[in-house]
């Protein structure tokens, strides 16, 4: 244990009383197991289920916040890490079953001045993935970040981003970040966009293959209809890489092929492509806003990100 860190869990939750009732013994568990100073925040979301009542009723060690109106997940962990009062938070999705000592190996981390974010393994079985390790990629102007197979491990690494499904964060460079941008709400981007902002920053993302949990992708917004989704996330994609991308050359070309997408998207009857880009343009003055903020503290681009994220020979 690091002499003097607590520990802040934070859990968005909305309708998900099933699966808070199957996972969160895993992670009281963990917290005892631990042993270190703690306390653990749910965040409902306006939930319509019986999300309040089952958590009053049955984890009473639970501090309960509760939306007036659902505002998503971003909204819900801001308000969450607002009221945290350790130096590590970390945030895990409702739908994730953590192993009893997933806590102390992530915690190791943060004697380093530089590290933002800690992942452990992230075994998504459905997908076949280990959402806890993301390479870096750049193709067809976007950059991308492609998740390793369930079955590998191999040594800690450099993230291209954390992942929010289970991550612990230094609270004060999340902060200092403005948490979450919530230009991205509903969901989808969040994750992402913070942990890039915080390599710009200097501030590394990291994964840790000591520590082990479970994800039920998508367990809560799998419902939501698929054309939905799909506008939700090209439109937080243009968000992510107005806001974050730097380097002139990926600049060029992510508006290049944008426009490119534009003129011929509708050839194949995309439209979504259209929604989602000119939703994405509603948004412009929060872009522009966040862009210039992160302007002055910006030390990494965007290739030499790529660079140390990258998959190499070593990660298998």
């Amino acid at each position: 244990m690091i002499s003097g860190v607590g520990v802040s869990v934070v859990i968005p939750n909305y309708n998900g009383a099933q699966l808070l009732e199957q996972n969160l013994p895993s992670i009281i568990a963990a917290l005892n197991h631990w042993g270190g100073e703690n306390e653990l925040i749910v965040v409902d979301d306006h939930s319509t289920d019986a999300s309040c009542q089952m958590l009053s009723e049955r984890f009473p060690q639970v501090r309960l916040l509760v939306n007036a109106s659902n505002l998503g997940f971003s909204k819900s962990c801001n308000s969450g890490f607002a009221i945290a009062q350790y130096s590590i938070g970390i945030c895990i999705n409702n739908d994730v079953n953590v192993e009893v000592g997933f806590i102390a190996p992530l915690l190791k981390h943060f004697v380093e001045n530089d590290v933002f974010a800690v992942t452990p393994n992230i075994l998504a079985e459905r997908e076949g993935r280990n959402q806890g390790i993301v390479y870096g990629l750049y193709g067809k102007g976007f950059l991308k970040g492609s998740f390793a197979p369930l079955e590998v491990r191999g040594n800690a690494r450099e993230n291209l981003y954390a992942i929010g499904a289970c991550v612990a964060y230094d609270m004060a460079k999340f902060r200092a970040l403005g948490g979450y941008s919530e230009m991205f709400t509903p969901y989808l981007f969040e994750d992402v966009d913070i942990s890039y902002r915080a390599w710009k920053r200097g501030w590394k993302s990291l994964y840790e293959p000591g520590a082990t949990v479970y994800h039920y992708s998508s367990a809560t917004i799998g419902k939501t209809k698929k054309r939905v989704k799909r506008t939700i996330y090209f439109r937080n994609r243009f968000l992510f890489h107005w806001v974050n991308l730097s380097d002139p050359a990926y600049v060029l070309k992510n508006i290049l092929i944008t426009l490119f997408r534009l003129l011929v998207s509708f050839l194949w009857l995309n439209f979504t492509y259209y929604s989602a880009f000119f939703g994405a343009l509603r948004r412009w003055n929060d872009v522009a806003a966040l862009r210039s903020a992160e302007h002055e503290f910006r030390k990494l681009g965007d290739t030499e990100i790529l660079r140390r994220t990258a998959r190499r020979t070593c990660d298998v």
